[in-house]
């Protein structure tokens, strides 16, 4: 059972990564999110299949959507299959397929029924240059999807770049 501030869960069964993401999910709290995705890139999990479940989140900010795209990156290049993203929110469904996720994931409106014991994602104690990185490299993520991802996020990221030098 999910408790309020329960927002990120996290769990490694057999290779099968298994993030479920609840509430609202803003750039604000995505420090924890942003340590799973560096600690999957650095092989520190060793992950072969990725799912993630968003059937209780109620919004995402392109912040956490750009940290999805790493999310598929990372399995594009470890020539891992599509990960399989879950959900069943119109407004979240709406997000993910006007920024093009279902090219990077396998979408399922339906919701997920694994029993999967997993742990509460902390936030980590970033600094202001570290959160600034983050949304720099999840935004960046974003546009690395296609064309009409960088042409709507394209001078975020440039803003983000003069901010951060």
């Amino acid at each position: 059972m999910t408790t309020p501030q329960d927002q990120i869960l996290f769990a490694c069964v057999e290779h099968c990564c298994y993030f479920k993401l609840c509430g609202e999910l803003r750039y604000t709290n995505a420090t924890g999110m942003d340590d799973l995705v560096e600690r999957l890139f650095s092989a520190k999990l060793q992950c072969k299949q990725l799912v993630v479940d968003l059937n209780e989140a109620s919004f995402m900010d392109s912040t956490y959507i750009g940290l999805l795209a790493s999310l598929a990156r990372y399995c594009q290049q470890q020539q891992l299959p599509k990960p399989t993203l879950f959900s069943t929110q119109p407004q979240v469904n709406e997000l993910l397929f006007s920024l093009c996720l279902d090219q990077a994931f396998d979408i399922v409106q339906q919701p997920t029924h694994h029993a999967v014991d997993m742990n509460s994602v902390q936030a980590q104690p970033y600094s202001d240059q570290q959160k600034g990185l983050m949304i720099l490299h999840a935004h960046e993520a974003l546009i690395a999807l296609n064309e009409k991802n960088k042409t709507e996020f394209q001078s975020v990221v440039d803003v983000l770049k003069q901010q951060l030098a």
